[in-house]
């Protein structure tokens, strides 16, 4: 009788142990052995049994089909599918079109006591196989939850070091790689480098890539700018994996990947490598730049960019051009969408009239230094007023005294319950009460400090706002529109746009000018756009 001989291996390891190879030796030799002849030999290397779309199977099936065998010899159920119902559905298949199908360990699958056996050990082993991987995937996340390191795959920067003696795995810092990571962060925070400069010097230093790649890419470090991980927290369970149907050729199954909501993440410390300070100053950065991007847009055109926004619906207004001749205009995001339901009835505003406008407005407070320092002094009069200097040392030299007592009376506490001169219930109520004393003196130690470090720099503002003002003064007149662009993007906060009238939003405290309308410039459109 023809026979075709089916083998399959799922991993890479029983593929270089040749294990496949032993299958179909075995399969050879029961083929002599019954005197069957061997038409075509189906081999899939390193595919899993969980999927069908695998090639040497749909050959199989297609010679099947074809009626290329009578006879399809294969070592065991679990090598023509992993899951029973995809072992039904071939085997099905199989008989419908004439061929008989032998296990070499399970007898022939058209005997009804092996029928019931296959299916019955196809069932079992399909639970099985079901209730390690949610075992396997429940203790892995009991153990991150308990502070254990989880992932093989660690942050540049740090290695992971298994479990051992009773000690959980972690992660610790490799001094070489964390180095490259606090020059990264420098380089981007204090220097002012791009993210694509610092890569092209990484790579022109040859210094050695996360991945062991010939470059560094600016993508890699923009991922390790926004890591966590590097002041001192990692996730576990951040993304969720989702089978997507596979292509012809490709061996593993292929996964969607998208991220879990941020609840389900499980926090795991790690040694930090940046301080907050750093990291917070580099994500600034990092927003700042991805919402000021020129890419795919006229900056040379629009001055107050990404800063002007509607009065009637708080969306940003947007730059465009339209109209005959070609005109700018700042238009309401929520206007443009047209299928939205209730579109704002904001109209546009002509880009050049509103820079100009802006732009002599914000120069000539600048200008001035009086109007700068007098709105300083209106800004601190608004604030509490700071502790002064001698009171401040009196009373920290205070609340250090009294702290010192607080601890000298928690360790008498403890020598009067050593030496049972009180009973432990005591013991723990008095100490509550000195606990909670001192957690409060400790509160106002940490609030007097704020209050003399907001002191020192108030002080040192109010020394340089003179010399900002004498240095704009002196430059304003030369600055080109990039920088236009940029010390507006620093002084003001918003411009808001509601039908005519124009507010102006600083970040400095300046004082609120009078409330006028300006003649000078025509902020509406000449034609309907």
């Amino acid at each position: 009788m023809r026979t075709a001989i089916y083998a399959r291996v799922s991993t890479e390891t029983q593929e270089k142990e040749h294990t496949i190879g032993s299958q179909l030796e075995a399969l050879r030799e029961y083929a002599v052995a019954h005197e069957l002849q061997v038409v075509a030999e189906f081999t899939d290397e390193g595919y899993s049994g969980a999927r069908l779309d695998r090639p040497a199977l749909d050959r199989m099936r297609n010679l099947a089909e074809d009626h290329g065998f009578e006879v399809l010899l294969t070592y065991c159920s679990d090598r023509l599918a992993r899951k029973f119902v995809l072992q039904a559905l071939i085997l099905d298949e199989l008989e419908r079109f004439g061929v008989k199908t032998i296990f070499l360990e399970g007898g022939a699958a058209d005997d009804p006591l092996s029928k019931l056996m296959h299916q019955i050990t196809g069932a079992v082993a399909e639970f099985e196989r079901a209730k390690i991987a949610e075992r396997y995937r429940r203790g892995r996340l009991y153990r991150a939850r308990c502070g254990e390191f989880i992932s093989a795959s660690v942050p540049f920067g740090y290695r992971r070091v298994p479990r051992r003696d009773g000690v959980a795995a972690h992660a610790e810092i490799v001094e070489s790689e964390a180095s490259i990571v606090r020059h990264i962060f420098d380089a981007y925070v204090n220097r002012g480098l791009t993210v694509r400069q610092i890569a092209k010097r990484l790579t022109l230093d040859h210094v050695a890539t996360p991945k062991r790649a010939k470059q560094w890419h600016g993508s890699v470090v923009a991922e390790m700018l926004r890591a966590e991980a590097y002041i001192g927290t990692c996730y576990y369970n951040r993304h969720q994996y989702l089978p997507v149907a596979g292509v012809l050729g490709q061996k593993h199954q292929r996964y969607q990947v998208s991220l879990r909501p941020r609840e389900e993440w499980i926090p795991i410390s790690v040694p930090p490598i940046i301080d907050l300070a750093t990291f917070q100053a580099a994500a600034s950065r990092v927003r700042e730049n991805e919402i000021f991007s020129p890419r795919n847009s006229q900056v040379d055109r629009y001055l107050l960019r990404r800063l002007v926004c509607c009065g009637h619906c708080g969306s940003s207004l947007v730059g465009l051009t339209t109209g005959r001749p070609l005109q700018s205009y700042y238009r309401c995001h929520r206007r443009l969408k047209s299928f939205l339901k209730h579109e704002c009835v904001q109209p546009g505003v002509r880009a050049a009239a509103l820079d100009q406008l802006i732009w002599e407005e914000v120069s000539t407070r600048l200008q001035d230094p009086s109007l700068v320092l007098a709105a300083y002094q209106e800004h601190k009069t608004q604030r509490p007023q700071s502790v002064a200097a001698g009171t401040a040392t009196e009373q920290d030299t205070r609340l250090n005294t009294q702290i010192k007592f607080a601890l000298k009376e928690i360790s008498r506490l403890l020598d009067a319950y050593q030496s049972g001169a009180i009973e432990l219930a005591e013991l723990q109520k008095r100490r509550q009460l000195v606990d909670a004393k001192l957690a409060m003196l400790e509160r106002e130690k940490t609030l007097l400090a704020k209050a003399a470090a907001e002191q020192k720099k108030e002080a040192d503002l109010q020394t340089s706002l003179t010399a900002f003002a004498r240095v704009v003064t002196s430059s304003l007149q030369h600055v080109s529109f990039a920088e236009k662009q940029k010390l507006l993007r620093i002084v003001l906060d918003k411009v808001v746009i509601k039908n005519w009238r124009v507010e102006v939003h600083y970040n400095i405290p300046l004082p609120k000018p009078e409330s006028k309308v300006s003649t000078q410039f025509n902020l509406r459109p000449v034609s309907r756009c």
